[in-house]
């Protein structure tokens, strides 16, 4: 009797380490690809050297959904909750209006001494049932000082 006690402690104990390792595993997953995704849309801003906010036809935005595409960032239009991860005295220029956002992510115009330069978020999403929607993350960088002309990158 007292074997079998010590076996099912060892059970339990492995499918507990099982557990843990499995949520650390798919943790690092979603980590990596909204790190991926914030890396390729603060270089396409460095690369037009703006977010045209009034431009007819917002290159960069075009260029970012595409690239989001191809890499596989999931489709959220989760709106209102950029001004939370705002980093202070920045204006929200993506992700604020409703007809905005096709995919979830932050885009943040800051202006200081040395020109302008942009914050971006993206977020970890984990699709687990009844409690997914409430499990997101937010990865944050930001772009180069741009000054004035940008930096544009020839392909």
């Amino acid at each position: 009797m007292r074997e079998a006690i010590g076996n099912s402690f060892i059970v339990n104990l492995l499918l507990v380490f099982l557990g843990v390792m499995s949520i650390i595993f798919i943790g690092s997953i979603s980590y990596s690809k909204a790190f991926k995704v914030k890396n390729r849309i603060v270089f396409i801003i460095e690369k037009y050297g703006e977010w045209p906010e009034l431009a007819r036809e917002n290159l960069p935005r075009n260029e970012i959904e595409a690239s989001l595409k191809q890499i596989g960032y999931p489709l959220y239009a989760r709106i209102g909750r950029c001004d939370r991860y705002n980093k202070g005295g920045g204006t929200i220029v993506y992700g604020a209006n409703p007809a905005d956002t096709t995919y979830h992510y932050c885009v943040y115009k800051y202006q200081n001494d040395r020109g302008v330069y942009y914050g971006v978020t993206t977020f970890m999403h984990f699709d687990i049932p009844l409690i997914g929607g409430i499990l997101e993350f937010p990865v944050y960088g930001e772009t180069k000082s741009l000054y004035g002309t940008g930096v544009h990158y020839h392909n």
